[in-house]
């Protein structure tokens, strides 16, 4: 039994380790720090990209260097192809539903990035991913913070801090 558990999801551009901290932090300090007995943070997995920059990577580090659990939830791209992703997405949600209906106190954490295939992303003038946030951000963050909001997940939208407010 985990006391608290936060799914995280991000951008593979996501840069920003203090920014992260930070939210780590925030999220710690709502709770309570005391009510914290066993945290959990549930992860992608997903590799950094070829600068080292990626949001489940940087969260892992952050969290293991803690001594904290990390749970990967890596997705099968040779059985799933295109849409590994997504399906790796939504088995994290699922899990993390799981665990609250066991009792933990559960949120996502999207650490939001514009799509990096901006501005020629063949889905940017079809699709607006964050219609309350201007920009075309990451897909896949996108796609698991909104299975995590189908699933009653309260998410926690971190901007990169280099993207100016909208």
């Amino acid at each position: 039994m985990y006391s608290h558990v936060i799914l995280v999801t991000g951008a593979r551009s996501w840069d920003d380790a203090p920014a992260m901290k930070r939210a780590f932090r925030d999220a710690w300090g709502a709770w309570g720090p005391s009510s914290v007995t066993r945290p959990l943070l549930v992860s992608g997995h997903c590799p950094p990209d070829e600068h080292g920059r990626g949001a489940d990577a940087m969260a892992e580090r952050l969290w293991q260097a803690q001594g904290l659990e990390t749970r990967a939830v890596p997705a099968d791209w040779s059985s799933h192809r295109r849409k590994a992703g997504f399906i790796r997405n939504q088995t994290m949600v699922d899990l993390v539903a799981g665990l609250r209906d066991q009792g933990s106190t559960v949120l996502c954490m999207a650490f939001l990035d514009l799509c990096q295939k901006s501005p020629n992303c063949p889905q940017q003038r079809d699709q607006q991913l964050m219609p309350h946030l201007g920009g075309h951000y990451s897909h896949g963050t996108v796609h698991c913070r909104a299975a995590a909001i189908e699933r009653g997940i309260e998410p926690v939208d971190v901007l990169h801090p280099r993207l100016p407010p909208f």
